[in-house]
């Protein structure tokens, strides 16, 4: 918890590299995405849908752990873990320190970096570190859960009154090469689109 509020990471592996943050997706369809946009795209036949950036997602989590592990000086490395069931068709990925794979590569990019030094100790306080910081009661995780939902159900809201959720002007229908679709009457200066 930092401020009173809580994040949900999928998965933490910490050893001698380093932390692996983990964020784990189970999409099917063929994935398309690049670092920087701010949604991917899912496409299943001629369905397509999109979804938030798992990696700007992943830097969330990845902050909050720096706040709670302030001693710690190593590297975090993000990974984005797709189950089988996605291909990852066209991911476009520039930093180091991210990957995105299928979980079957997992243990592949774990094991490709080289060791850092930490000792066993060292990433033993680490794991200490990161349990103590965990709020695993039923209460917390209500909360989350809740925190979640009233934020979608605001977006949502707006979103059904015709107002941007992301600059607060109106939305309006637009068609582009793949079919209708709503998008921020600001364009260019807001680029909310769904």
């Amino acid at each position: 918890m930092k401020d009173g509020k809580t994040t949900q990471i999928d998965h933490i592996v910490v050893g001698q590299t380093g932390i692996f943050v983990v964020e784990t997706k189970n999409y099917k369809g063929w994935i398309f995405g690049s670092e920087h946009s701010k949604f991917w795209t899912q496409t299943i036949y001629k369905s397509k849908k999109r979804f938030q950036n798992p990696i700007h997602q992943n830097y969330g989590h990845i902050k909050f752990l720096e706040h709670h592990l302030q001693d710690y000086s190593g590297p975090f490395y993000s990974v984005i873990a797709f189950s089988d069931r996605g291909t990852l068709k066209k991911i476009d990925i520039n930093s180091e320190g991210i990957h995105v794979v299928n979980t079957l590569h997992l243990l592949r990019v774990i094991h490709s970096k080289p060791v850092k030094g930490m000792s066993i100790d060292s990433v033993r306080r680490v794991a200490e570190m990161i349990r103590n910081a965990n709020c695993m009661n039923k209460k917390a995780s209500k909360i989350h859960v809740q925190t979640i939902q009233k934020n979608q159900q605001i977006l949502n809201d707006k979103i059904s009154q015709n107002i941007c959720p992301k600059c607060g002007n109106d939305l309006i229908e637009k068609l582009g090469k793949n079919g209708k679709f709503i998008s921020c009457s600001d364009y260019p200066r807001c680029r909310y689109a769904s």
